[in-house]
């Protein structure tokens, strides 16, 4: 499995900010997002425009909206339906 760390969020209780994962769609792959329900809500998620080129794939953007003060972390997994693990999860730590 591969992870991806990516960089610190610093966010104010109330916040809402967007995080993207890439290629949704490309595989067979749909992106999950998961994060703490007492820290932070899922508030929606879209797709980016199309990207140029056959077979591109689009960016799927979560709105997340901090809860709580203190630290969490989101996790983005891309799932397929015949897959039982992951092979791949992104990290995002916020604050």
């Amino acid at each position: 499995m591969d992870l991806e760390r990516r960089g610190l969020i610093d966010g104010c209780l109330g916040e809402t900010f967007e995080v993207a994962a890439p290629g949704e769609g490309v595989g067979g792959f749909v992106w999950h997002a998961e994060v703490s329900e007492q820290a932070a809500t899922i508030v929606g998620e879209t797709l980016s425009p199309s990207a140029q080129g056959v077979g591109s794939g689009r960016a799927k953007v979560f709105r997340i909206r901090l809860e709580r003060a203190g630290e969490t972390t989101l996790r983005l997994v891309p799932a397929r339906p015949w897959d039982s693990t992951p092979h791949r999860i992104i990290e995002v730590p916020i604050r």
